[in-house]
């Protein structure tokens, strides 16, 4: 500040222009605070009127809500996150007041009420307006999640005392968006949620605003917030992918800090990736680094990427501040960096001008590997090494000797910078595999090693086991996955000094010139006889391995891992905490579900004791039962009660049909018995759900394989609905409920609710055409329209049976199977659904004459 003031008197300015620049320049600063002391001024004087009020709270939420924005958007180019203001609805503008990425609220002037209107502005100035482009593409759960998240940040930083409503208005979520907001809250704690999350969908949204619409910008946006969510949580040391690759996204990650890596390997084990990173075409570079010692060596590596490697940086301010578990506060340091292609080819290329000049050998990376030959990335330049020149032996296969990211040390052995030509060379460098690795990955034999150590990085945290053997020349590798499945074993305990262990070895590490190998005949523990014996409903006693706030993880035996979640703990709310318990206690668990695909298994404490509503749920699982209609929920479906039932079940609206049901109060009233099927228990609830729909057979998945789409199916109506028919199709073995709307009955007449008792009467069949079907919805929906436009005609002159089915003011409607048509009024009253025979006048317009029998 006191530079400006030189810099402006120097020029002559005088002392009070430089006082007036000097006072807008404060004012920008503290713009958002001291709107919201103007607000709390105008508030005290709030008695004056109307208008003094809503300026007062204009003021108020504008400044707070601005204040964060601005403060977040000060550390990008561009602003990411737009501004709030206010503008009320008058009768004047109420017409228009509402445009695109806009709100209405309502607020109250009651004091009592001041939490709960900065609790709705905020939510939605944050439902509107926060990365709106990109938001429709994003799983609704993830997007609420997000929302409540910004929101949560926003009133923690500027409205504590609001908290209290946010907490309250939590419940109103569904499950699905609670859990999401859950899991995305630790992603705030570590400092990446507003520094990473935001930005990247903020960028991705404005790339996709260009492109046309596009079924797999779904795929994308839900994989990028998927990953974000395991790289944000991640435990330290914890693998994890640094890389996040789709159509439209390529974003890549650095990990800056472990000190053995630093310490062997120095700023190349990190330079290497942003260089592989920009070869490949990566849109975003994140730095990542916690504490002083790491943010030391970010910042170091930043001023290479950006000053040697031509990467820009993109945020101002890298430094986050970071909380534990504990609560403890630590710093993070996220530098967002973006390739800069023009700059980064021409800075390579004096590299390795350096590196030539110094006969410095250069570090590369590989990105593909073939059979003649591997594709390296070298300073950000893809090049192509063959065969002859990766070793001073013959490489005949280089697929068994080198891996994608494995690190050489390379030659320049021809260079010339003018014609942008190189030639490099594995030879007698010291990623060289040399002639013995052929021979050893080539045999495919059983090593018996001596146990040399017990490998552990600095923070003491085991990597594995070093073995030796004579015949590897050198120290071989285990990594701590290929000795255990366990994730919590203490290798200590397992193994001593000098043991003897069998291995077998799977690939040669170039960078660290050793083997790396596996136990061998290492077993599985989920193809173990352990596993095998366990059954759902099975009482099992297992150990605490991992505690945190929402899951318990146990092992039922090494490796072989349970989750047990705080829900599960007990029935009473008050007493599901996970900090009840220590890590390696053993206790007593039932198996709720096993999961092969994701090889995980879930079990409960809570139902080793069972309420009645899970005997009974144990008892009538998949099993049609009488239920009672005790109150219809609006939008949502039947509560009901079931036979020797003390709590309520529920039937969502969902589960009342294969197909629309429309209004579903239309259908039942309170009192009406019902037939259902128990198929679901709430845990979390301890109540039941059931399902009217799963009453009827619905093989789809057989059927839609076992069926030509195109041909005309034959059905049994079912049930009537509000819009649509329920119709049984019945096809090769295999049975599926679908439905028909009741557009698509008809080619003459508008059919209306009541008249589907005599179009499509229950118990009779008909002809249908398949007119979609949803794989996703498990639906079918089917067409009378174009069935009945192929039918043909009688002829003239013959008589045909039908069916009286509608009348209008002019015409009546006839109806069958295989025809449809009208007539004039008949003289005498025909009842509808009356059969009768009828004689065509004219296949051209469908019209026919209805035979009075009384004339024979």
């Amino acid at each position: 500040m006191n530079e400006l003031l030189k810099i402006l008197l120097f020029f002559g300015i005088s002392l009070g222009m430089v006082i007036f620049i000097v006072f807008i320049y404060i004012l920008g600063k503290i713009y958002p605070t001291l709107r919201i002391i103007i607000s709390d001024i105008v508030r005290f004087f709030g008695w004056t009127g109307k208008k003094v009020r809503k300026f007062s709270i204009e003021q108020r939420y504008q400044g707070s809500i601005n204040g964060i924005i601005q403060e977040y958007n000060k550390n990008f180019e561009n602003p990411i996150l737009p501004h709030c203001k206010i503008e009320w609805v008058t009768p004047e503008n109420q017409q228009n007041i509402l445009k695109e990425n806009e709100a209405i609220i309502c607020l109250s002037f009651n004091k009592k009420d001041d939490n709960l209107n900065f609790y709705n502005a905020t939510l939605n100035f944050v439902q509107t307006a926060l990365i709106a482009k990109a938001k429709d593409y994003l799983n609704k759960s993830y997007s609420k999640a997000i929302d409540l998240l910004t929101t949560h940040i926003i009133l923690r930083k500027n409205r504590r005392e609001v908290l209290t409503i946010f907490r309250k208005k939590l419940n109103d979520f569904d499950e699905n968006i609670r859990h999401e907001f859950e899991n995305l809250i630790p992603t705030d704690n570590g400092g990446l949620f507003f520094n990473m999350l935001l930005p990247e969908f903020h960028f991705y949204g404005e790339l996709i605003d260009t492109l046309p619409p596009n079924s797999e910008f779904n795929a994308e946006a839900d994989g990028l917030f998927n990953w974000f969510k395991e790289l944000a949580t991640r435990e330290t040391d914890e693998r994890t992918n640094l890389k996040y690759i789709s159509k439209n996204i390529k974003i890549g990650v650095i990990l800056v800090g472990r000190d053995e890596t630093w310490g062997t390997q120095g700023i190349t084990a990190y330079t290497k990736w942003a260089d592989y990173y920009a070869t490949n075409d990566f849109t975003s570079v994140y730095v990542l680094a916690r504490k002083k010692r790491g943010e030391d060596r970010a910042d170091e590596l930043v001023k290479i990427l950006n000053q040697v490697k031509g990467f820009d940086i993109i945020n101002k301010n890298p430094k986050i501040r970071g909380v534990t578990a504990e609560g403890k506060e630590y710093i993070v340091t996220c530098y967002s960096l973006r390739p800069n292609k023009t700059n980064i080819i021409y800075l390579a290329w004096e590299e390795l001008k350096k590196c030539y000049d110094e006969r410095i050998a250069v570090s590369a990376i590989i990105d593909y590997v073939q059979k003649s030959s591997i594709f390296i990335n070298i300073f950000g330049l893809k090049y192509e090494l063959p065969n002859a020149e990766l070793s001073e032996i013959t490489i005949n296969d280089a697929q068994k000797v080198f891996k994608i990211e494995d690190e050489l040390f390379l030659n320049i052995i021809e260079f010339d910078a003018d014609r942008q030509h190189i030639v490099l060379s594995n030879k007698g460098t010291n990623s060289d595999p040399k002639h013995y690795i052929n021979a050893i990955l080539d045999e495919n034999k059983v090593y018996s090693c001596i146990v040399e150590k017990i490998q552990t990085d600095q923070q003491g945290l085991q990597k594995g086991l070093l073995v030796s053997n004579d015949e590897l020349k050198n120290y071989a590798f285990i990594p701590k996955s290929k000795v255990t499945y366990s994730r919590f074993l203490d290798l200590n305990k397992k193994y001593t000094l000098k043991q003897n262990i069998n291995i077998i070895i799977e690939k040669y590490d170039s960078s660290s010139s050793r083997f790396i190998g596996k136990l061998n005949n290492i077993i599985n523990p989920w193809e173990s006889k352990t596993f095998s014996n366990l059954k759902i409903g099975n009482s099992i006693k297992v150990l605490v391995k991992q505690i945190n706030e929402f899951v318990i993880i146990c092992e039922i035996e090494e490796g072989l891992e349970c989750f047990l979640s705080k829900q599960e703990i007990s029935w009473d709310k008050n007493e599901s905490v996970t900090s009840l318990f220590k890590v390696d206690d053993e206790i007593e668990v039932r198996i709720m579900s096993i999961d092969l695909d994701k090889n995980k298994i879930n079990v409960s404490i809570k139902r080793l004791a069972k309420t009645i509503e899970l005997e009974y749920f144990e008892s009538y699982f998949n099993k049609l039962v009488d239920v009672e209609v005790t109150e219809l929920i609006s939008g949502k479906g039947l509560a009901i009660k079931y036979p020797n039932g003390t709590n309520t079940g529920f039937i969502h609206w969902f589960e009342i049909g294969w197909g629309p049901v429309g209004r579903f109060e239309t259908l039942y009233n309170k009192g009406d018995i019902l037939k259902a099927v128990l198929y679901e228990f709430d845990t979390e609830k301890n109540s039941l759900k059931f399902s009217i729909k799963r009453q009827f057979n619905h093989q789809f998945t057989e059927w839609l394989n076992n069926i030509d789409k195109k041909e005309v199916m034959q059905g049994k109506v079912i049930r009537h609905f509000e819009n649509s028919a329920q119709i049984e199709i019945t096809k090769n073995n295999f049975t599926v409920q679908a439905f028909i709307l009741k557009q698509d009955i008809s080619n003459f007449a508008y059919i209306e609710t009541k008249d589907l008792q005599f179009y499509l009467p229950i118990g009779h069949s008909f002809g249908f055409y398949i007119k979609e079907i949803n794989e996703s919805w498990r639906t079918i929906s089917l067409s009378r329209r174009e069935y009945l436009n192929q039918s043909e005609y009688p002829q003239y002159g013959v008589t045909i049976n039908t069916t009286y089915v509608k009348e209008s003011n002019f015409k009546g409607y006839l109806y069958s199977d295989e025809i449809e048509g009208w007539t004039n009024l008949p003289s005498n009253k025909t009842p509808l659904g009356k059969n009768i025979e009828v004689l065509l006048i004219s296949s051209k317009t469908g019209e026919f004459a209805i035979v009075d029998k009384t004339m024979h």
